[in-house]
């Protein structure tokens, strides 16, 4: 019998979650008004404001890439820049859309396992700001929470951050494709993550979680909501039929699906990485912290682990592997992953 080939290429490769799939077809009945004008919408953006304990202004979209580039173009004019690591997601896995639709420069720091420092902020806008009208004007810092190798900023570290975003008159945005995987990583909630590191603007994630391409733009900052309808359909982020996207995040959040589902993910990581650190000849790139695992393999072992499971390799001078596991990691998966790899190094001795 031919073993079914396991995925562990990324959380975007899962399927939505039945309750979503529910959620959609009960959706799916008579009329609604377009445009975000149904009652899904509302509820969803209600649900929202709860979970962060504010009167944001909520969008509903369709991209991730879409959510940054509208909150980039809400916070900053054309001769302003964002301040990013130089692994961040705007930077090097959207294609250059922050450059080409906002007009905005991007301004990176060096990361330490994956985040930006204070120290490299200050450095950066020293260099920036030392030629005055020659240079651009620092208006943003973005963050990714998780970080794009999935370590998590502790709420210590939002909390400098936002400090220091205050003191220089720094708006923060951050990326929060998978948001819920840093919440349960640090056991709060997502307000207090939100609350640490005084967030202007919000890029939420879904897709990563069990949606199905359903992401949410949440404004706090009430300076930035100006024009934002407008700048929605300008970004080409505003869905005819938009109660198909709403619909979805009622029982993510009102059921509090999104904790138990990446749960599921951060807890499969975890016995993944175990299994990684116990098998001689690989060895883990960063601490895993959430759903993301990062390690180092001979170059023999790649083409091996990929014909058995679906995943990337992320930098091939280092012969590093990433893994994502999603809320959809069995325990089965988990059981054959410890033999693939075993058996994978039993005869490369």
């Amino acid at each position: 019998m031919t073993q079914k080939k396991i995925c562990l290429a990324s959380d975007n490769w899962t399927p939505a979650h039945p309750l979503i799939i529910k959620a959609i077809t009960e959706a799916n009945e008579g009329y609604a008004p377009s445009y975000g004008s149904d009652a899904w919408t509302e509820e969803a953006g209600s649900l929202i404001q709860k979970v962060f304990k504010s009167k944001c202004k909520v969008f509903v979209v369709p991209t991730g890439t879409g959510a940054n580039i509208f909150a980039l173009r809400l916070c900053c004019k054309g001769y302003e820049s964002v301040i990013c690591t130089d692994i961040a997601h705007i930077q090097y896995q959207e294609s250059g859309a922050a450059e080409a639709l906002v007009g905005c420069k991007l301004l990176t720091v060096p990361n330490k396992e994956g985040k930006v420092t204070a120290d490299e902020i200050v450095r950066k806008l020293k260099k920036e700001r030392a030629f005055g009208k020659h240079s651009t004007a620092p208006r943003v810092l973005s963050i990714t929470q998780p970080t794009e190798i999935g370590t998590v900023y502790t709420l210590a570290e939002l909390k400098t951050l936002a400090k220091l975003c205050k003191e220089e008159n720094l708006l923060m945005h951050i990326d929060g494709s998978r948001l819920y995987n840093a919440a349960v990583s640090l056991d709060t909630s997502l307000h207090e993550i939100v609350e640490a590191a005084q967030v202007d603007i919000l890029s939420l994630g879904g897709t990563k979680n069990g949606l199905m391409g359903a992401k949410a733009l949440v404004i706090f900052n009430p300076h930035l909501q100006e024009g934002s309808d407008h700048f929605q359909k300008q970004m080409l982020q505003l869905l005819s039929k938009m109660r198909y996207l709403s619909a979805q995040y009622i029982p993510f959040f009102k059921n509090d699906l999104w904790h138990t589902l990446a749960t599921q993910a951060n807890q499969k990581a975890q016995e993944i990485a175990s299994i990684i650190k116990s098998t001689p000849g690989l060895s883990l790139s960063y601490p895993v912290e959430t759903n993301q695992i990062f390690f180092i393999a001979p170059t023999s072992w790649i083409p091996l682990i990929q014909e058995k499971i679906f995943c990337y390799p992320w930098d091939a001078e280092k012969n590093e592997v990433r893994f994502i596991a999603s809320w959809n990691t069995s325990e089965q998966d988990v059981k054959e992953i410890r033999s693939i790899l075993s058996e994978i190094s039993k005869h490369s001795k």
